[in-house]
């Protein structure tokens, strides 16, 4: 139970004795009263567990309580309580249902203590009717912050595949990369075996398995709290090169710290595409070009070579996802070589 709970119940527990005493009007309570308005208000204190059970309590009790002509409106709180957080809680039909049946049952005991319904029953019904719309506004209110946090969770998860894909199919094909180089050095047959070049290649592949190792263990954590990336953009080009391949860096604008999720998608899209050009193209250059404009961050790669990549798979679906997660845009073009354009705002205006 909570504290808040807890203290709820017993001030109303408290307004329900003193209203009581402050009634003038009907039958003053006495010992059986106080037991029952007590009875009747206290298990508020459990109504977020027990919602339904507390009203059903409470509506069997006050109607004891008012049937023995006890101050009628002094159980008026509790009831509102009981009947909104059972609306707020539940579904839609235990809500609908409960409300009808705590409706029905206060204006019969109201008919038959008053002989009748009279303006009075307005009031009641009023304050009936307000504890159901508040009820239900913030049931409601719950279900859209319910939706919104498992669409929060899947957009987690998503992110976390696409930077495990990224990583994970960069430092694979970079051993690769390099295994193709030592097992052609190793099986040369028409030159001496330079074993310094193939303990420098399997070197290179030693040290990107430790790489993967380390970025795979705080992935997780780089992605609640991100850091600066493109400033290292630079170290991509080491795949690109051992591969035989010439590579470019290139800005314009002024060059800048961005939003740490800007910064992330704009290094993980380069990422990927230069280990698409590395695995599906036959290109010879490429360069990665960075645009810094006042609100939007244009990142485009280009290369010279064709693509056997039918624009399908995993990493250009991820590509686009993740420019889509930051509000932005990516469009492949395979005119003349093959470009990767990705639009990203930074939100800077």
């Amino acid at each position: 139970m909570r504290s808040k709970d807890i203290l709820l119940g017993l001030g109303l527990t408290a307004l329900v004795l003193v209203w009581g005493h402050l009634a003038p009007e009907q039958r003053p309570l006495d010992p059986q009263g106080i037991a029952l308005a007590i009875a009747a208000t206290l298990p508020i204190i459990a109504r977020r567990r027990w919602p339904i059970p507390v009203l059903a309590v409470h509506i069997v009790l006050s109607t004891a309580y008012n049937t023995l002509d006890y101050p009628h409106d002094a159980l008026m709180p509790p009831a509102l309580v009981a009947l909104y957080t059972v609306v707020s809680t539940g579904n839609r039909i235990w809500s609908a249902t409960a409300a009808a049946t705590t409706c029905v049952l206060v204006l019969l005991v109201r008919a038959i203590d008053d002989q009748g319904l009279g303006v009075d029953a307005l009031g009641t019904i009023g304050w009936l009717t307000a504890a159901i719309a508040l009820g239900e506004h913030t049931r409601q209110r719950n279900t859209h912050h319910a939706k919104e946090t498992r669409q929060q969770v899947t957009e987690e998860r998503l992110r976390i595949a696409r930077d495990l894909h990224d990583l994970l199919a960069h430092t694979i094909t970079t051993i690769r990369v390099q295994a193709s180089v030592a097992a052609h050095l190793i099986t040369e047959t028409t030159q001496p075996l330079d074993r310094t070049t193939v303990a420098h290649t399997l070197d290179a592949i030693t040290d990107a398995c430790d790489k993967a190792r380390t970025e795979l263990r705080s992935t997780v954590e780089v992605l609640r709290d991100p850091i600066p990336v493109l400033p290292n953009i630079t170290d991509l080009g080491n795949l690109v090169r051992a591969a035989g391949i010439d590579i470019t860096f290139e800005h314009t604008g002024t060059a800048r710290p961005l939003p740490p999720h800007v910064e992330v998608a704009a290094y993980r899209i380069a990422q990927e595409s230069l280990t698409n050009i590395v695995k599906h193209s036959n290109a010879t250059t490429a360069t990665v070009h960075l645009n810094y404009g006042a609100d939007m961050l244009t990142l485009t790669i280009t290369d010279n070579g064709t693509t056997t990549n039918s624009g399908q798979g995993h990493g250009i679906i991820g590509m686009t996802e993740r420019a889509r997660s930051i509000g932005g845009h990516l469009t492949i073009h395979t005119h003349n070589g093959y470009t990767v354009t990705a639009e990203l705002p930074t939100g800077e205006t």
